[in-house]
C-alpha cells in the first residue's frame, strides 16, 4: 500500500452582488412615440446612453469591433445640452480622452423599447433593442444580437402641470414665460421713458440755428454749451411720464404669476403688509392657502416617484436570489426577495396629501387622545403597546427626528441572540379587592394584634408572678431558716433557763407563810397592811 499524498488547496469563492439603482434621464436623451399618453401603455420609447466609455461597453460584453467603429459623442449638436453647459464642457470635439486615449472616449448607444411581433406568433411583446451609431446598427453582446424580451418599460416620468390625455405636460416655465415677456416689454418701455426724461429731444427753428448749433446739440454732456443766433431759440421737448401706468400693470402681472405658480410673498416670507390688522389665525390661513399650489405640484410629481418604486420592487422581485440583511428603522432586518414571488397586492404610499406638519401633528395628537381615553375606559383590547409605539413614532417623525428609538422603546424589538423581547410588557396589575373584604381583613388584623398584645401582657404578667413567687418563696425559705435557727436557739435558752430556775428553786428557801402566786412569785401577808402581800425577793 502506497503512502498518502497531501495537497495544500486554496479555495477562492466569488460572490456577485447586485443592486437596483435609479438614474435620472435628461430630456434630450429620452424619446417616446407620438400620441403616447403614458410610458406604461406606449408602443415605443428610447434612451440614448451617452455616459459610458468605449472600455466600459466592451467590459459589459458588447462586440469590441462594433464599439470601436462608433463615432465619439461630443454633445455639441444638442441644444438642451449646450444650454445646460455653463462652463464650456463640450467645446472639445474629442471629449472623453481624444485620439490618444480611445478607450476613455464617450460613445453613444441607444436603447429602444418597442412592442413588436419579433417571433412571428401574432402576439406583440415588449423587447429591448440596443443600437449604436447614426446608422442604428444592432449591437451584439456575448455573441448575440441585443434583442431582449422585457416585462415593462423601465422608465418613470412626471410633470408639474399635466395636460389631459397627453404624455408631455407643461412646466412652470411654460406658465410664466408669456407673463415674463410682458413684464420685459413694460420694463423696457419704462426705462426708455426715463432715458428720454434724462436726455430729451429739442426743437430748433432754422432762423435761430447757427453753423455750430446742430453740432453742439449732437454732443450731450452735462454743462455743455449750445450756440444759437438768438437767445431762447431752443424749445426742449417735454416727454410725458408713463411710469405711473406701468407700475400698476407690473403689480397685476406679479399677482397673476403668483396665481399660476403658487409662489407668493407669503411662501417666501411673511410680508409686512400682510400683518397689518390681521390676527395670527388669518395670517396662518393666508400662508397655508399660498402653499396649496406648491403642494399640488409636489403631489403630482410624487406620482412619478411612486412609479419609480413600483419598478424597483418589480426588479428586485424578479432578480432577487438570496436573503439580505439590511438596516431598516435603526434595526438589522432579514429581507428575502424570493418570498415576494407570492406578493400579488401592494400599495405604494407617497407620503403626500396629508397636510403640513402642523396638521399632521394635530391629527396624530387627536389619535393619541382617543387612545388615552380608550385606555382610561379599560378598553385595553383596542389599544396595545404596538399601537401606542406607532403613535409615538409618528409624532417623532413629524417633529423631524428620524429615529424614534432615541425616545421610545419598541415593544416588538427582539434580541437576535436569545430570541426574546428586549422590552417585555410589565406584569398585569392585580385586581382591586372588595372594600368590605378589606375592612374585614383590617378588623381581623386588629383583633389579631389585640390578642397578641393580650397574650404578651399575660406572658409578662405570668413571668412577673413567677419571679414574685420565686422571690417570695425564697424569702419564706430564708425566713423559715432564720426562724428555725432562732427557735433552736430559744429552745436551748429556755432549756438552760428552766434548768437554771429549777436549780435556783432547789437552792432557795422561802419564809414560812409564803405562797406562790399565779405569776410564779412568792408572796407573804403584810402584817402592817391587812389584805396586802409582800413579794419575796431573793438577792444573790
Amino acid at each position: 500500500m502506497g503512502s498518502l499524498v497531501t495537497h495544500d488547496v486554496t479555495i477562492v469563492t466569488t460572490r456577485k452582488l447586485a443592486q437596483a439603482r435609479v438614474m435620472g434621464v435628461p430630456p434630450e436623451e429620452f424619446g417616446i412615440e407620438r400620441g403616447a399618453r403614458s410610458i406604461r401603455d406606449c408602443n415605443y420609447c428610447f434612451h440614448e446612453v451617452v455616459t459610458k466609455t468605449e472600455a466600459q461597453l466592451i467590459a459589459e460584453g458588447f462586440d469590441a469591433g462594433q464599439i470601436r467603429a462608433l463615432q465619439p459623442h461630443t454633445g455639441t449638436t444638442e441644444i438642451e445640452t449646450l444650454a445646460r453647459d455653463t462652463v464650456e464642457e463640450h467645446l472639445s470635439a474629442t471629449a472623453g480622452g481624444g485620439s490618444a486615449n480611445s478607450a476613455a472616449r464617450l460613445v453613444r448607444i441607444t436603447e429602444h423599447y418597442v412592442r413588436m411581433d419579433y417571433e412571428g406568433s401574432g402576439r406583440p411583446c415588449l423587447y429591448q433593442v440596443i443600437t449604436g451609431g447614426d446608422q442604428a446598427e444592432i449591437l451584439r453582446k456575448d455573441g448575440k444580437d441585443c434583442i431582449t424580451p422585457y416585462d415593462e418599460m423601465p422608465f418613470a416620468a412626471t410633470t408639474p402641470v399635466p395636460v389631459t390625455h397627453r404624455f408631455f405636460g407643461r412646466s412652470i416655465a411654460d406658465l410664466v414665460m408669456p407673463l415674463q415677456r410682458e413684464k420685459t416689454a413694460l420694463k423696457r418701455g419704462a426705462l426708455d421713458n426715463l432715458y428720454l426724461h434724462n436726455n430729451p429731444r429739442v426743437e430748433v427753428a432754422e432762423q435761430n440755428a447757427g453753423p455750430n448749433t446742430l453740432d453742439d446739440l449732437l454732443v450731450s454732456r452735462p454743462g455743455g454749451v449750445v450756440r444759437t443766433k438768438m437767445a431762447g431759440g431752443l424749445n426742449w421737448q417735454v416727454v410725458p411720464d408713463i411710469t405711473t401706468s406701468i407700475y400698476p400693470m407690473l403689480q397685476y402681472i406679479d399677482a397673476e404669476l403668483e396665481i399660476r405658480t403658487g409662489l407668493g410673498k407669503q411662501t417666501q416670507g411673511i410680508d409686512a403688509n400682510a400683518l397689518q390688522n390681521q390676527s395670527a389665525t388669518a395670517v396662518a390661513q393666508v400662508f397655508s392657502a399660498s402653499q396649496m399650489r406648491i403642494k399640488l405640484i409636489a403631489r403630482i410629481m410624487a406620482e412619478g416617484v411612486r412609479d419609480i418604486f413600483a419598478l424597483l420592487h418589480g426588479t428586485i422581485r424578479k432578480h432577487g436570489q438570496r436573503e439580505e440583511t439590511v438596516r431598516l428603522r435603526n434595526a438589522w432586518v432579514d429581507v428575502n426577495p424570493r418570498s415576494w414571488k407570492t406578493r400579488d397586492d401592494m400599495t405604494i404610499n407617497v407620503g403626500l396629501g396629508a397636510g403640513g406638519k402642523a396638521q399632521q401633528f394635530a391629527q396624530t395628537m387627536a389619535i393619541a387622545n382617543v387612545q388615552k381615553e380608550l385606555l382610561a375606559g379599560g378598553k385595553i383590547n383596542l389599544v396595545g403597546d404596538r399601537q401606542l409605539y406607532n403613535t409615538a413614532a409618528e409624532l417623532t417623525r413629524i417633529m423631524g427626528h428620524r429615529n424614534p428609538d432615541q425616545f421610545f422603546n419598541d415593544p416588538m424589538a427582539v434580541n437576535p441572540q436569545t430570541g426574546q423581547l428586549l422590552n417585555p410588557p410589565p406584569a398585569p396589575p392585580q385586581p382591586l379587592p372588595d372594600p368590605k373584604f378589606l375592612a374585614l381583613q383590617a378588623r381581623v388584623q386588629a383583633d389579631q394584634l389585640a390578642a397578641a398584645h393580650r397574650v404578651q401582657i399575660e406572658r409578662e404578667k405570668a413571668q412577673a408572678d413567677a419571679i414574685h413567687l420565686q422571690v417570695k418563696t425564697q424569702g419564706e425559705i430564708e425566713l423559715a431558716k432564720i426562724k428555725a435557727g432562732l427557735d433552736a436557739k430559744m429552745t436551748v435558752l429556755e432549756t438552760h433557763l428552766k434548768a437554771a430556775i429549777e436549780s435556783g428553786r432547789a437552792q432557795r428557801s422561802y419564809p414560812p407563810g409564803a405562797r406562790m402566786a399565779k405569776d410564779g412569785h412568792h408572796y407573804l401577808p403584810d402584817p402592817n397592811r391587812p389584805g396586802k402581800h409582800l413579794l419575796v425577793v431573793h438577792r444573790g
